[in-house]
């Protein structure tokens, strides 16, 4: 894994944070979190009022707001979510608080190509041959 930027437990933000490193937020943030190619993690200290967008989500503290996920958002034991989830994958620890819905949104399977049904097989002479 790359670096993880934290956010302390005195810091306090207002307004959107975006970043291209996993982030640990155990202060308050209010307002958007934007990490779509990174993982988030809200410590036992950390109380969200933001709407969330990363890779992955991991809560441990408070969070209200929406959380949407490319890969997984598990809410541990101390987590508090109140807010939807739009995510491929879900884990709820037991002792967890969840209020919301879940959409369970998959990426859809990249297609393989397929062969133009216009082509004919190809002829093999040998299979021509009249025999006398």
């Amino acid at each position: 894994m790359g670096q993880v930027a934290i956010i302390g437990q005195s810091i306090q933000i207002k307004g959107e944070l975006t970043g291209n490193e996993d982030l640990t937020i155990d202060g308050t943030v209010e307002g958007n979190i934007e990490l779509k190619e990174n993982s988030l993690t809200i410590g036992p200290n950390g109380n969200i009022k933001a709407d969330i967008n990363a890779k992955k989500v991991t809560i441990i503290g408070e969070v209200q707001g929406n959380v949407t996920a490319e890969e997984t958002v598990e809410i541990r034991e101390t987590g508090k979510l109140r807010g939807n989830i739009v995510a491929p994958r879900l884990v709820i620890a037991d002792g967890a608080f969840f209020k919301g819905s879940v959409e369970m949104e998959r990426k859809p399977a990249p297609v393989k190509d397929k062969p133009h049904r216009d082509e004919k097989p190809a002829l093999r002479p040998e299979l021509l041959a009249v025999k006398p």
